[in-house]
């Protein structure tokens, strides 16, 4: 292998690095919008359904 070679490999490792973070970072962010989404959505639920009537209780863990 000559240099120019290592060095090629390395910027394609370095931009491939970098790649791989970039699609991680906007997968946490996506999923931290659909758990707020979820979270507003469960409470509209919640919210819709007098808590006088027998059995409108929701179970959100089941």
């Amino acid at each position: 292998m000559d240099v120019m070679s290592i060095a090629a490999t390395s910027v394609m490792m370095s931009q491939m690095q970098t790649s791989q973070a970039v699609s991680v970072a906007v997968a946490r962010k996506a999923m931290d919008q659909m758990t707020e989404q979820a979270a507003a959505i469960v409470e509209d639920i919640q919210q819709s359904v007098p808590s006088t009537i027998p059995g409108s209780r929701m179970d959100i863990l089941a």
